[in-house]
C-alpha cells in the first residue's frame, strides 16, 4: 500500500511541477511556420548603415542599427494572441520577394525584394537600399 501512496505522489508531484518554457524566446526559434522565404535569400544580409536581415526557413530576423534584434515569428505570435488575424501575405517568385503582415493594431509591416545577384539584393518597404549577404 506504500508503495502505490508513494506512486501516486510521484505523479502528482510531477504533473503539477512549474512550467519551465521560457514564453519570450518561444517564437524565435524556428519551430513555428508564420513564413516560407525562397531559399535564395537564407542567410543575414547588410546594408551600409549595419541593418540586418536574417532568412531562416521561416523565420524573419530584423535588426535595425542601434536596436536589438527582433523576430518576425515573435512580433506575429504577439499580435495573433493580442488582436487576432495578422493577415500575413507572402509572395515569392524566381528573383523576387514581397512580405505583408499585420504588426500591431496600428502598423503592417511590409516590404518588397528584388535579387540582383547571389550576393546583393534591393529591399523597399520597412528597410530601403541595397543589402549584401555576409
Amino acid at each position: 500500500m506504500k508503495k502505490l501512496i508513494l506512486l501516486f505522489a510521484l505523479i502528482f508531484i510531477t504533473s503539477c511541477s512549474k512550467d519551465d518554457t521560457n514564453h519570450e524566446n518561444i517564437f524565435t526559434d524556428d519551430t513555428y511556420m508564420y513564413f516560407d522565404p525562397p531559399s535564395w535569400l537564407f542567410g543575414t544580409w547588410t546594408n551600409t548603415q549595419g541593418d540586418k536581415i536574417t532568412f531562416t526557413a521561416n523565420n524573419v530576423i530584423f535588426n535595425e542599427y542601434g536596436n536589438p534584434a527582433s523576430s518576425a515569428n515573435e512580433e506575429i505570435a504577439y499580435y495573433e494572441k493580442n488582436f487576432g488575424n495578422p493577415n500575413i501575405q507572402e509572395t515569392a517568385y524566381a528573383n523576387y520577394y514581397s512580405l505583408k503582415y499585420n504588426y500591431n493594431i496600428d502598423y503592417r509591416m511590409k516590404f518588397t525584394i528584388i535579387q540582383i545577384s547571389d550576393r546583393k539584393i534591393d529591399v523597399e518597404g520597412f528597410f530601403t537600399g541595397t543589402f549584401t549577404k555576409l
